[in-house]
């Protein structure tokens, strides 16, 4: 019998996947790169995409673990230093933020476990102070210099948007603990720091002059997450396992998980990423959902791109300057730097002459569970309240029972919360509404579709049909129906051979709804 694939799902130390006989895609070659490049540096990447597992990775090589990496990348380097150095170690992930004291308790203790090893000096009473007289006993102790790993440095921060007192408080703290890596810097050897973020890390590590931030480095694009040359490299028994079980060939069973969790592009010139987490949960469950994003969304940020009357239909054609996507302040009212530092966009090209990058989401995972997050910030429901009403939607639209469809639609509409709000703003909500909607049906809506003489307002593709939506705002839905036909909306999808379903509807803001709507089906010719 062979034997089981394991997947290390919530195992970020290194030695336990080692030495458990996980699966493990081999990041090692990026250590002696690192060594021979610098000695202090900050990496960004969005959530539960292998930074922890790196950390832990960098832990055990200058602990001089060898024996872990025998057979691995670094293996094979023959030139490479594996002296034992004095290694100190923080996860601000663990940071509990309900108080201010949570963070000083953290830190505080972390600094106890290292006294222990190598003593206090009791009229010490800051913590920085204390943590530079450590960096100084473990030098004197075993005359090398200190090696600082620093995980998750934004998670306190990130926690308390919402408490900017709190929030505030956790910044001074914090500020005050990373100036030592900038004071004490003829004590340490070498400094990783990890976050989500970049937004503070300037503010927070002395103006960060001191550390290379390889976030947006071509040359460390993959040093978190799953490549294309990585699945197959490491994880072809996982995805025949895969294939085997849902009846289907290897090649389709790459072709799906390359759909719902590839595409992710941290520099201008990446190779595709793929999410490590949702991987991992797609092999051991044998199923393809949305694992990564049930691990979290952050309210700060749908509650910005609600406040900013964002246009969602936007969200796969976004642009940006790589100054506007990271390092300033103002960052937290931008929706845009905001969706990539989270990984819910991602770069999808670059512009040399204009300096400019491409964003939009990466893939259908994101596309489809964000859509259902971000709808009950726009519908005024809750998502658990969504489902019937999704189900019999989406069999409406797939048995081109349009006419249901609409009656469906203009019953859940009526629980939109934008009433009270400025023309302007009713017309992008309603909208947003009906993208969302059709986002969260599993469908792919192209809005504003460019067509030789126009742009229609929603296109929507199933199998055996083609949806055309012109909307109108307090205006008469025959200028609607009229709108489809004088500018040929339907022309580009005749020759698909399906029936194309066209429907021409009014929103009066009197109401807050579709008041009006006509249907007019095309079935093509037999």
């Amino acid at each position: 019998m062979a034997r089981k694939l394991k997947y290390p799902i919530g195992i970020e130390t290194f030695s336990d996947i080692i030495e458990g006989g996980y699966v493990y895609v081999d990041k090692t070659s990026y250590i002696p790169m690192l060594l021979d490049s610098g000695k202090q540096y900050f990496l960004s990447r969005p959530r539960r995409f292998g930074k922890s597992l790196f950390v832990s990775t960098l832990q055990a090589y200058f602990e001089g673990r060898r024996e872990l990496f025998k057979g691995l990348d670094i293996d094979k380097e023959e030139d490479l230093d594996w002296t034992q150095r004095p290694v100190f170690k923080f996860s601000l992930n663990a940071v509990d933020a309900f108080s201010e004291e949570s963070l000083t308790d953290y830190l505080n203790d972390s600094l106890l476990l290292y006294e222990l090893k190598y003593g206090r000096e009791s009229e010490l009473k800051t913590l920085s102070q204390r943590f530079v007289y450590l960096l100084m006993r473990a030098y004197e102790e075993t005359g090398r210099k200190a090696v600082v790993l620093i995980d998750e440095y934004d998670a306190p921060l990130l926690s308390t948007l919402d408490k900017m007192v709190l929030n505030n408080s956790y910044r001074n703290t914090l500020k005050a603990f990373f100036s030592v890596l900038k004071k004490s810097d003829e004590l340490i050897h070498f400094a990783f720091i990890t976050g989500i973020s970049r937004f503070s890390h300037t503010s927070l590590f002395s103006g960060a002059n001191h550390l290379n931030d390889i976030s947006y480095d071509e040359d460390y694009a993959a040093i978190c997450g799953i490549t294309e040359e990585e699945l197959h490299r490491y994880m072809s028994d996982a995805v025949l396992e895969y294939a085997n079980k849902k009846k289907i060939t290897s090649e389709e069973a790459f072709g799906i998980l390359k759909e719902n969790y590839d595409g992710y592009h941290f520099c201008a010139y990446s190779p595709d990423i793929y999410n490590p987490y949702s991987l991992l949960k797609a092999f051991f469950s044998k199923s393809v959902e949305n694992f990564w994003f049930r691990t979290g969304t952050p309210s700060y940020l749908l509650e910005v791109m609600k406040r900013d009357n964002f246009f969602l239909p936007n969200l796969d054609c976004m642009e940006s300057s790589q100054g506007g996507l990271s390092v300033k302040e103002s960052y937290l009212n931008d929706p845009v730097a905001l969706l990539f530092e989270a990984g819910y966009a991602t770069i999808k090209s670059y512009d040399d002459e204009k300096m400019l990058y491409k964003l939009g989401l990466p893939n259908k995972e994101v596309s489809e569970s964000f859509s259902c997050a971000l709808l009950p910030i726009y519908s005024g429901y809750q998502a658990r309240d969504c489902d019937d009403r999704f189900y019999k939607m989406r069999s409406a639209v797939i048995d081109g029972e349009a006419e249901r469809f609409m009656e469906l639609l203009k019953t859940f509409l009526e629980g939109n919360p934008y009433g009270n709000t400025e023309m302007t703003k009713r017309e992008t909500y309603f909208k947003n509404n009906i993208f969302l909607i059709f986002k969260a049906l599993g469908f792919r809506p192209r809005v504003e579709e460019q067509t030789c003489r126009a742009r229609m307002d929603i296109m929507m593709e199933t199998r055996r049909y083609v949806y055309i939506f012109e909307l109108k705002t307090d205006g008469k839905v025959e200028e609607a129906a009229g709108q489809i036909e004088e500018k040929g909306y339907a022309d580009p999808y005749r020759h698909t051979g399906k029936t194309l379903i066209k429907i021409a509807a009014n929103y009066t803001s009197s109401l807050n709804n579709i008041d009006t709507w006509t249907i007019e089906r095309e079935v093509p010719d037999m």
